[in-house]
């Protein structure tokens, strides 16, 4: 989103002008804590509904219709929001959770973004042989945030960028 009420014109001309504010919100998500909740989610609601005296058909049922707030619950218990910062040279990710990635710019091949079901997924491939660095990127039950910008920051700056 290029101008949101909060940041008014300044934020919608700086995205046009250099850039000015390199420091980017993104909704990222602790995929192995998601897909772990949710599959720890289904398999516990699978054997409650399983003791119950009733027919398969409204067994089957029970759990489909959790689906939805089994999915909530775990994106909601997982969100690890993250603010990606570019500054002299480097991409620094900081999360919610106090743990920090950096990597300089110059060290990035290419970035490519994948889009999934409910989200992104963020990889960045390094010149060197180090190994891809993946990040994912939530859109259920979340506001708006700065991909788009922060693409556009990674591009003005001469990354590569594929979206697949």
């Amino acid at each position: 989103m290029i101008f949101n009420q909060k940041g008014g014109y300044m934020v919608a001309l700086s995205y046009f002008w250099d850039m000015v504010n390199k420091s980017f919100h993104i909704a990222t998500l602790h995929r192995g804590r998601y897909m772990l909740l949710l599959l720890a989610g289904v398999c516990l609601i699978t054997a409650i509904a399983s003791r119950f005296p009733i027919s398969e058909i409204a067994k089957i049922l029970v759990v489909l219709v959790s689906l939805p707030l089994l999915i909530f619950c775990s994106t909601k218990w997982s969100k690890n929001d993250s603010v990606w910062i570019i500054k002299e040279g480097k991409v620094v990710i900081q999360f919610k959770n106090q743990q920090e990635d950096s990597f300089p710019l110059d060290n990035i091949k290419y970035l490519r973004n994948v889009p999934r079901s409910g989200g992104n997924l963020i990889m960045f491939f390094f010149k060197k042989d180090k190994k891809t660095k993946r990040y994912w990127r939530n859109k259920l039950f979340e506001k708006a945030d700065d991909l788009h910008a922060l693409v556009h920051a990674i591009r003005q700056e001469g990354v590569e960028y594929y979206y697949m």
